[in-house]
């Protein structure tokens, strides 16, 4: 398929290939600058209707499925494309979570990245070596979250799970809902305190959190916007919404 290879618009333009039970988009929006825009496109798959399981998210990896999302982003020229999905993304590893990010790269004509890749990103920029993990999902997703980050050379000093099974309970949660379980989670050993699941809304806590327990708190949304804007060259600092965004 051929397309201009030529980017410049009046704005910088991020890609997101979501799935379709995803409702915060209004999230990724609060960790912008001025002039940058998200484009959303969205993907089903037979098992969307299921409880949030090993199985189900391992569905929404399909590559195929994401191949097509990806392709119709192509048009509007992305310059970067992000994969908005925590748990399809550390589901099967790094290996894994590299598939997905070519398959986007390719059908996008961009460059990629995924929320865990954001994370992966994230926590070295800042210096992390070991991390707390809190998650939305049963002990047995957030156990392949925990694994991915192993293998990437960190420690894990602690995770919690809510045990929620959708993502219409993720996202209808209050932003209280997540510095609790950051506190719950967090341990005096741990660099950082990381908040998984795309569907999370962080973004007016994040700040005065980081002042609380003195240390990065790592939200899905806040690193997954950072790593793209980064990808893309927007260097703008975003105050008020972490120190990631605010200092790196």
């Amino acid at each position: 398929m051929e397309m201009s290879t030529s980017k410049q618009g009046l704005t910088t333009r991020i890609g997101v290939v979501s799935p379709d039970d995803g409702i915060n988009d209004d999230e990724y929006n609060e960790y912008l600058p001025p002039g940058v825009t998200l484009l959303w496109t969205r993907f089903r798959t037979p098992q969307r209707f299921d409880p949030i399981s090993v199985a189900m998210v391992s569905a929404y990896g399909d590559l195929e499925i994401i191949r097509d999302a990806a392709l119709t982003l192509r048009i509007t020229r992305p310059q970067v494309t992000l994969f908005a999905c925590n748990s399809c993304s550390f589901v099967h590893g790094p290996v894994g979570d590299r598939k997905i990010r070519n398959v986007i790269a390719e059908a996008a004509d961009s460059l990629a990245t995924s929320v865990t890749d954001s994370q992966i990103q994230a926590l070295r920029t800042l210096g992390v070596s070991q991390v707390a993990v809190g998650a939305p999902y049963s002990s047995e997703v957030t156990a392949q979250l925990a694994a991915y980050l192993e293998q990437s050379g960190f420690k894990i000093t602690s995770t919690r799970s809510l045990g929620l099974t959708t993502e219409w309970q993720i996202g209808n949660s209050l932003p209280s809902v997540w510095a609790a379980l950051a506190r719950e989670v967090n341990r005096t050993e741990a660099d950082a305190v990381l908040l998984a699941c795309s569907g999370i809304r962080t973004a007016p806590i994040l700040h005065d959190l980081e002042k609380e327990l003195q240390k990065p708190v790592i939200s899905a949304p806040a690193a997954s916007v950072w790593h793209s804007l980064r990808l893309a060259g927007v260097a703008t600092a975003v105050s008020g919404r972490g120190m990631l965004l605010k200092q790196y």
